[in-house]
């Protein structure tokens, strides 16, 4: 595999200085994929699309509230309208630009975000591994990481 999946330590860790906040984050196989409601999608060098990063739509009005400290209840007003905010969707780009750190290391190739999509339609076949990530005011959410499988 040219990339890896990401540990829980490794994701608490930034989590953690991304959003000046304790955090956990636990594997889990609870998460429906079917429920993400965004997707990042992360290319290599070649442009070929090699990884992604799903979660629901709770999740990221967490995560792209918390960044910039968007209280907790704008977070559930967008839940409840079913839409991000700009402010919310570039600060969940941002997130998930950072989260691409995660799969790489000093032996894999570079990985980088081609895009975030307000969709589930990003299939990557390899690899998969979910975590129920604590985001302390903000809740709990779901990530899915995939990585393509080696050539």
């Amino acid at each position: 595999m040219a990339f890896k999946m990401p540990e829980a330590n490794q994701l608490v860790q930034m989590m953690d200085m991304m959003l000046g906040a304790e955090t956990s984050a636990v594997v889990s196989e609870d998460f429906d994929a079917a429920t993400a409601t965004h997707t990042a999608l992360y290319v290599d060098d070649d442009g070929e699309t090699v990884a992604s990063c799903r979660c629901t739509l709770p999740t990221a009005a967490a995560l792209g509230s918390a960044l910039s400290m968007i209280p907790p209840g704008g977070a559930e007003s967008m839940v409840e309208d079913k839409a991000l905010s700009q402010v919310a969707t570039e600060n969940l780009y941002e997130v998930m630009n950072i989260f691409s750190s995660l799969m790489m290391d000093d032996k894999t190739s570079h990985l980088k975000l081609m895009e975030l999509q307000a969709s589930n339609d990003a299939s990557i076949e390899g690899e998969s591994c979910a975590f129920v990530i604590d985001l302390g005011k903000y809740g709990t959410g779901h990530l899915l990481f995939n990585v393509a499988a080696s050539a």
